[in-house]
């Protein structure tokens, strides 16, 4: 105990720094004191032992309801049957969907993956990366940044979660016709793989080592019977492909399809040097003069204005193969691929529209290769051309009364791309925009308030031809015709005698704007003058006179009669009596018992005239003459109602209502009393 006090003595001293108390303590002191530090340190480990018991004993923390994550198979169902397939990419093996996908999606990315195509198969597979960006040659799907065409992402039944089995995955994008000649190359039948690299390789196209180096891991340069076949010559130091397919060929020994007459006859010696001297592939004779050598007519055939640089320099071999080729002629690439090598036209022909001669022919079957007479080696000159084709149009054209400009002059090219475009027709723009192109003073015009469809949405086809027509201003059919192609539903209902003269002659234009116009139904000027235009007559009187209809005064001539025609005279657009109703509704109700004739009739002109009058409510009488025009007829009981005398009345208004009313004879609903007795001596003598 007396160590122990010793120790805790030199402990407390240490750690509670009581060297700064000059008193020593006494035993008793230590003692109390290390039981204090006793009794914390039990109760330190005691409370955290217990601790560490609520810990790791706690009952596990529940999810909320709803935020549990699920097996992404529980709703891909379809992806079970992966996993029993022979190979099984690792991710999907080990049910690590989020290695690849997005657990709630990338926007505007369909599958949810992480990342673009290139970069999320390279995240794992780091050698490949490393080994495409060193490649001299990478697989064009490859360099796209495309590993799924080739390889499914999740399994397969095929090594390398290949989609397809050897040569048929190669074939998905290859064309199959060149590998399925009669004579087929020996290796094509292990797979493409025995020559080419999947990938990419530092080889040229892809190949597994260099060419000549591939082909005589197979084929022995030495042998007699491998060098009496090439004439003795060192083919080892040229590549095999200059006379040989790779794939299959239709000729023995694989000779490609379009083979070098020289070749064919083996007469290698007709171009080269002896095979014995010091440069036995070298030629006979420079590019040029070599094949004029024996093409000396196509030379004489080049002397024109218009030579291609390549034929003028004599460099024969840019696009011609001194060999083999498996295209026509020789040449070195296809119909369109040899021109576009140097002239970068691609843009223009991949297109949607692509001109059907280069699509056949190449563009070989417009232009000369070599030499022409014509700009551009044309085949034949601009006006001629398009018309080796089109022989039809050129018909048209000479029999046209009407031709468009561009097109008599024969300018195709100034609307069409002789190549292609985008546009129907192959047209340089879209045709929205081609005509105003030259027709700019047009579209300024026709910026106004209401526009005819067609010039809105600048289909100007919808009524003109673009080359040729019967017709002025190159309209499709005759101007009384053309309009019914849109509006023909306007005729069925209107018969000839009530229709509108303009409307009946189908002269549409005697009215309307064919485009566009600042006025409403796009007429050619305000209504109210365009009606007067022909109807001056109507004018004149409505200058004179001092009470007109409102609706004449405004010049809203349409509010009675139809512009093209109704089924009544005059082309009006109801009945006479129900189209004034229509306004002038309060001069009648419907609990009426009694109305005036003429009223009952429906012939509201009876009384009134139906544009102008000098007379108040454009009556075309003045009262009382207005009433006897027809009340004359009943004199005797009109003299007898009227004491005998008709002379002095003033007027007949002043009594009658000249429309309707409940009371008998139309007299009005409030009279005089003794006007109800008959005693008109009470007022008048």
């Amino acid at each position: 105990m007396t160590r122990l006090s010793g120790h805790l003595r030199k402990s407390l001293k240490n750690n509670f720094n009581y060297h700064a108390v000059p008193r020593v303590r006494t035993d008793k002191e230590v003692r109390g004191m290390a039981f204090k530090f006793r009794r914390f340190l039990f109760r330190f480990i005691f409370l955290a032992v217990i601790f560490s018991i609520f810990v790791t004993c706690a009952p596990e923390r529940k999810v909320r309801k709803g935020f549990v994550p699920k097996p992404c198979m529980d709703c891909h169902k379809e992806m079970k049957s992966e996993l029993a397939k022979r190979y099984v990419h690792v991710p999907m093996r080990e049910r690590d969907c989020e290695a690849c996908h997005l657990r709630h999606g990338r926007l505007a990315v369909k599958s949810f993956v992480e990342r673009e195509e290139k970069k999320l198969c390279f995240i794992c597979h780091t050698g490949m990366a490393a080994d495409v960006e060193n490649m001299a040659s990478v697989h064009t799907v490859i360099k796209q940044g495309k590993c799924l065409p080739c390889h499914n992402a999740h399994a397969s039944d095929n090594t390398y979660l290949q989609k397809e089995v050897g040569n048929e995955q190669c074939f998905t994008c290859h064309d199959k016709a060149p590998f399925m000649r009669a004579k087929r190359h020996k290796p094509l039948d292990k797979g493409c793989l025995t020559c080419h690299a999947a990938h990419g390789s530092q080889h040229k196209d892809n190949l597994i080592m260099e060419e000549v180096e591939l082909c005589q891991s197979c084929h022995n340069f030495r042998e007699s019977a491998f060098r009496n076949a090439h004439r003795g010559y060192p083919v080892e130091q040229a590549e095999c492909s200059g006379c040989h397919t790779s794939h299959s060929s239709s000729n023995d020994k694989l000779l490609r399809e379009s083979i070098h007459e020289p070749l064919r006859l083996v007469q290698c010696d007709s171009c080269h040097k002896p095979n014995t001297g010091p440069e036995p592939l070298g030629v006979i004779a420079p590019d040029g003069k070599l094949c004029y050598s024996c093409h000396e007519k196509e030379e004489k055939e080049f002397r024109t204005d218009y030579r291609h640089p390549l034929t003028d320099k004599g460099k024969c071999l840019t696009c011609h193969s001194p060999h083999a080729s498996d295209y026509p002629k020789i040449t070195l690439k296809g119909k369109i691929d040899i021109c576009t090598s140097c002239h970068d036209e691609k843009p223009k022909i991949n297109v949607s529209n692509l001109h059907k001669p280069i699509k056949e022919e190449g563009c070989i079957a417009c232009h000369d290769p070599h030499a022409s007479e014509n700009p551009y080696y044309l085949k034949a000159s601009g006006k001629k051309i398009c018309f080796t084709c089109h022989s039809g149009i050129e018909e048209d054209l000479a029999k046209a009364a009407y031709t468009h400009e561009p097109f008599s002059n024969v300018e195709c090219s100034q609307c069409h791309d002789s190549h292609g475009s985008n546009n129907p027709v192959m047209l340089k723009t879209p045709l929205t925009g081609l005509c105003y192109t030259c027709h700019k003073e047009a579209e300024d015009r026709f910026l106004k308030t209401y526009v005819h469809k067609p010039v809105s949405d600048k289909q100007c086809t919808k009524c003109h031809t673009s080359h040729t027509s019967a017709y002025d201003n190159l309209l499709k059919k005759s101007p009384t015709g053309l309009c019914m192609t849109c509006h023909d539903s306007m005729y069925l209902d209107i018969e000839e005698e009530s229709a509108h003269q303009p409307f009946r002659d189908k002269e549409c234009r005697t009215c309307h704007d064919p485009h566009a116009s600042d006025y409403v139904a796009s007429t050619v000027m305000p209504l109210k003058e365009l009606c007067f235009k022909c109807h001056e007559p109507m004018k004149k009187g409505l200058i004179a006179s001092s009470v007109r209809h409102l609706p004449v005064e405004e010049g809203k001539c349409t509010e009675c009669h139809s512009p093209h025609g109704t089924m009544l005279k005059y082309q009006l657009l109801d009945l006479v009596n129900e189209l004034c109703l229509s306004c002038h509704a309060r001069v009648v109700t419907t609990t009426v018992r009694k109305g005036h004739i003429s009223m009952e009739e429906g012939n509201c002109l009876s009384c009134h005239v139906s544009h102008y009058s000098d007379l108040k409510y454009m009556l075309n009488d003045k009262d009382p003459a207005i009433c006897i025009q027809c009340h004359s007829d009943d004199t005797e009981r009109l003299l007898k109602v009227h004491r005998e005398s008709i002379d002095k009345i003033r007027r007949c208004t002043s009594c009658h209502e000249p429309h309707v009313t409940e009371e008998p004879g139309l007299l009005r609903e409030i009279r005089h009393e003794p006007f109800i007795r008959g005693d008109c001596e009470v007022c008048h003598v």
